[in-house]
């Protein structure tokens, strides 16, 4: 073997190897970033304020079992010292679709 042939197999080598590094590091920085947005997205749903009403558990059984749907998102939100629920349903032709349910009576609106 040459030497200007074992310094460019080297010089290969060595560049595969510090391209694989910050690769791996940014993966892992991403999929922590989905944790958290996972869990944020928990959390806000776990201290969903309720104040009389429906819970926003209910909420979404009650949208699923009517619509027949997939639930993809559901959040309260607080409008006006009114909290409602907005839920997003994949329904079963496909179509997304957004409900707002009033937590205090469980109307749609």
């Amino acid at each position: 073997m040459t030497r200007r042939k074992f310094i460019s197999i080297l010089l290969t080598g060595l560049l595969a190897y510090a391209s694989t590094g910050p690769v791996e590091a940014r993966r892992d920085d991403r999929r922590d970033e989905r944790r958290d947005d996972r869990s944020d997205r928990r959390s806000r749903r776990e201290v969903a304020p309720q104040r009389s009403g429906l819970s926003l558990d209910e909420a979404v059984s009650r949208v699923r079992r009517e619509t027949g749907g997939r639930v993809l998102a559901a959040e309260a939100r607080d409008q006006r010292g009114a909290t409602t629920y907005r839920i997003k349903v994949l329904m079963p032709n496909g179509a997304v679709r957004v409900y707002h349910m009033d937590a205090h009576s469980g109307r749609m609106q």
